[in-house]
């Protein structure tokens, strides 16, 4: 029997507090990007002196603090290995 996927939350507070659940990768991170495959999708987190104040894949939740410009989701649930050969075929 499959486990059923953890739900997905997006808790986003005044722009500058954004709480996830249902994050089980981490992808990267820097102060103007936060890239997190969840439950739901790959998300891209856009804004200025990001940083991630707590991940814990174990229990998928996520906190991050910071600028919050834009988020935006994409369909990619795992991280595409970047290897030259990817980036040949972009």
């Amino acid at each position: 029997m499959q486990d059923k996927p953890k739900p997905h939350n997006f808790i986003l507070e005044n722009r500058s507090k954004l709480i996830l659940s249902g994050v089980h990768e981490v992808g990267s991170f820097n102060e103007t990007e936060v890239i997190a495959y969840t439950t739901q999708g790959e998300l891209r987190i856009k804004g200025k002196e990001l940083q991630v104040v707590t991940v814990n894949v174990e229990s998928g939740d996520m906190e991050i603090t910071g600028r919050i410009y834009s988020s935006v989701y994409t369909d990619n649930t795992e991280r595409v290995p970047n290897n030259i050969i990817t980036k040949f075929f972009k």
